[in-house]
Formats: C-alpha cells, sequence, structure tokens
C-alpha cells in the first residue's frame, strides 16, 4: 500500500473517531479500506497496546497513526516492519506533525515490535473486551444472555473479514456458469449464492458486464431463508416494508417473478436507490412507496408481508464493526420501542391467513423475541407460525434471527 492510500485511510479513519462518520459511508480504495475497517475491528485492543507504551496517551492524530502502524505490524498480512515504521513516519510528516510527534511514533512503533503483544488483564470481561474490541458493556450483556462460550465466540466474530457472496439471479443464468466464467473456487449456498475470493475480486464484479445486466447481486445468503419463511407463491400481494437498500425486493421477485409487490422505506432516498436496482435486475411487478410503515394505511391488503426492521446491527459486526462504539443500552431500547411499533402498525396490512415475517440482523433478546412477545399479547388474531429461524453458524452467514406470524 503506497503512501497516497495511508493518507485516505488516514482521513477516514480522524472523520469516524472525531466525527461519528460510518466508516462504509466511505468510497475507499481496496486496501485503504481493508486499513480502515482492520482497524476499527481492533481498536480497543490497539488502544490497550499503544498505553502500554506510552507514559500519556498521545493527541488523536498521533494516535490514528499509532492505531495504523501498530495495526500493519501485527494484524495485517504482507506489509513488512520496516514499511509500517516508515510509512507511519512519512505519514506523520504528511499531516504536519512535529518532529517530536514523529520520533515518538518511531519510538512506540520500533518498541512495541521488540515487545511483542502485551499481556491481557487476567479478568474476563477486560480480557474479551480487549482481545476482541468490543466494550465491556456488551461482553457483560453477552455472558449474561448466553454463557461464556457462546460470548466469546460472538466476540471473536467482530475481529474476522466477513466473506463476501454475490446471489446468482437464476431466471438469467446459473451458479455453475459464473463459476466457470469468473473462476470462483468459494462455497455455494441454495443453488443460488456463490462466495466471492477476494476484495479485489469484488472491484472487478462491479465493473463487469454482468452485474450491469443483472446476472447476479451482492447478497449475504442468510437473506434467502429469512424470504424463505414468507412461503411466497405465484399471484400473491406481497409488502416489503422495511425495503432499502432491495436485496430481498429483488430476490423475491427473482424468485416468484409474477407476484405483485410493493417495495417502501422511510427514506426517499433510498427508495430511488431502490428503483436503479430493480431497473438494473429488469424485474417487474414492483411498486415503490416512500412511507413510514408504523404508520401505514393499508389494511388487510396483503398475503405477505416482510418486515425487515431498522437494529443495532449486532449479527453483522464484522460487516460493520463501528456499530460496537455507538451503540448504548439506551439505543437498544430505542430501536427495541421502534421495532414495536413497525410491526404493530404494518400487521394491520396482513389478511386473514397471511404470513408475515419478523427480521432483525441482530441476535439481541430485546430486538427479537421480546418484541414478537409483547406484539402477541396485544394482538390474539395473531400467532407463531413455526418456529424462529437464527441464521449463522456456517462461515461466513451472516446472523439474522426472523419468526413468521399468521394472521387467524
Amino acid at each position: 500500500m503506497q503512501l497516497d492510500e495511508r493518507q485516505i485511510a488516514y482521513k477516514a479513519l480522524f472523520a469516524w473517531l472525531k466525527k461519528g462518520t460510518f466508516l462504509q459511508n466511505a468510497s475507499l480504495p481496496p486496501l485503504a479500506l481493508k486499513m480502515v475497517l482492520g482497524v476499527c475491528r481492533h481498536h480497543l485492543h490497539l488502544e490497550y497496546i499503544i498505553k502500554k507504551n506510552v507514559s500519556k496517551m498521545p493527541e488523536l492524530p498521533v494516535q490514528i497513526i499509532l492505531e495504523m502502524g501498530l495495526y500493519q505490524l501485527f494484524f495485517m498480512d504482507g506489509i513488512p516492519d520496516h514499511a509500517a515504521v516508515f510509512t507511519s513516519a512519512a505519514l506523520a510528516r504528511w499531516n504536519r506533525l512535529s518532529e517530536g510527534s514523529v520520533g515518538l511514533i518511531n519510538g512506540v512503533l520500533r518498541q512495541a515490535k521488540r515487545n511483542g503483544l502485551p499481556d491481557l488483564p487476567p479478568q474476563k470481561v477486560k480480557r474479551i473486551s480487549i482481545e476482541y474490541s468490543v466494550p465491556e458493556w456488551i461482553v457483560r450483556r453477552w455472558l449474561d444472555s448466553y454463557g461464556a462460550t457462546q460470548a466469546e465466540e460472538m466476540a471473536k466474530e467482530t475481529i474476522q473479514e466477513p466473506i463476501q457472496w454475490i446471489r446468482i439471479n437464476t431466471n438469467k443464468t446459473t451458479l455453475k456458469k459464473m463459476r466457470e466464467t469468473w473462476d470462483f473456487h468459494g462455497e455455494e449456498y441454495a443453488n443460488r449464492y456463490l462466495e466471492v475470493d477476494s476484495n479485489l475480486q469484488i472491484k472487478k464484479l462491479l465493473e463487469s458486464k454482468e452485474f450491469a445486466e443483472g446476472l447476479f447481486s451482492f447478497q449475504n445468503p442468510a437473506a434467502y431463508d429469512v424470504v424463505s419463511l414468507l412461503k411466497v407463491s405465484s399471484g400473491m400481494k406481497v409488502w416489503d416494508a422495511c425495503a432499502a437498500p432491495g436485496g430481498k425486493t429483488s430476490l423475491m421477485l427473482e424468485m416468484n417473478p409474477s407476484i405483485s409487490l410493493v417495495a417502501s422505506d422511510i427514506s426517499e432516498e433510498r427508495v430511488s436507490k431502490m428503483s436503479d436496482l430493480i431497473e438494473r435486475q429488469k424485474l417487474d411487478s414492483v411498486l415503490f412507496n416512500v412511507m413510514d410503515a408504523a404508520n401505514s394505511t393499508y389494511n388487510q391488503e396483503f398475503d405477505r408481508i416482510l418486515l425487515d426492521v431498522p437494529c443495532s446491527n449486532f449479527g453483522v459486526l464484522s460487516r460493520r464493526p463501528e456499530v460496537v462504539y455507538r451503540t448504548t443500552p439506551e439505543s437498544i431500547e430505542t430501536l427495541a420501542e421502534k421495532q414495536f411499533e413497525i410491526l404493530q402498525g404494518a400487521s394491520k396490512a396482513l389478511k386473514k391467513n397471511g404470513l408475515l415475517v419478523y427480521a432483525t440482523c441482530s441476535q439481541e433478546r430485546a430486538e427479537t423475541i421480546a418484541v414478537i412477545k409483547r406484539f402477541l399479547a396485544l394482538n390474539p388474531d395473531f400467532a407463531l407460525e413455526g418456529k424462529p429461524i437464527c441464521t449463522g453458524g456456517i462461515k461466513g452467514m451472516d446472523h439474522f434471527f426472523a419468526q413468521a406470524l399468521v394472521r387467524q
């Protein structure tokens, strides 16, 4: 990685730590993105290493450059140690930091490499928090909810790079043909999904004629399991009530081209992007609406409703690593209340004997079974339809909770 990509990475990390900018919203070159997400995934551990090598925590610009350098030294493959140290000093000079700061950066990086990673605290909560860069309150929450073994596995996933998948539009091509065309060697799922080999390949895929012609989309296969719960069949009227960015909308249309589907979201900008997606894939029978699902005016109009509600994103932390730093216990409670309001409001649109699937990319009980339980207590005409699904457990699968409800 050249200095210019390190400069891009530094700017993105500074904006995140100073202003709370979402990292994925930045348009970054692949290697800069790898460094930015890597530093974020290991942020608390990198801070801990710095604190063990300085008498006083440095100012933010110096801290960011140190975290970038330490990430390259200890957690990033393919960067020689001398290059990590040299380019960190060069990055400090580019940032017009003092020679004293340059000397501090040089000294800390060389000392840290010489001494190796410092021992972690013996106390379980602190150790897990630092080793996997998850705030202590979340570690305690997971330990209380899931026990020590599962809590540590959940924390461990947050530092792992996510596996990328493409979803094949089987109306236009086949999984076998895409595998042969692109020489894919990864896993497959449900005869529709293929694992993408690298971030560099993703860039080529996005620029390909196959992508432009709608032969495939980028989507985690957990979406397939969620959509399958709806049991959609030809001729049904379906509402995807929190549809943006549109991946599940397009999947439903690919699987069932003859359905009549309404896709809505509260954001006009996000709805506009959805329509562009459907246009690329040349999918028909979809109507786009800008609306708040919690306050819709629909009344028993749909055979099927999908509610993939806004959530904490705790099920996709490897993909959204900054989430653990911006989430609070209070924000989870606020989300749970909003999720209930959406479920309560959107449920009015379901026909008798219709199915509604409530889904979140979170395994938090406050956002999943607690919302369902509260809803059923107030709506006796609804009942559980089968057991919930909790995706994950196989390589590269996002963690989704989904529960089907039937209107009796």
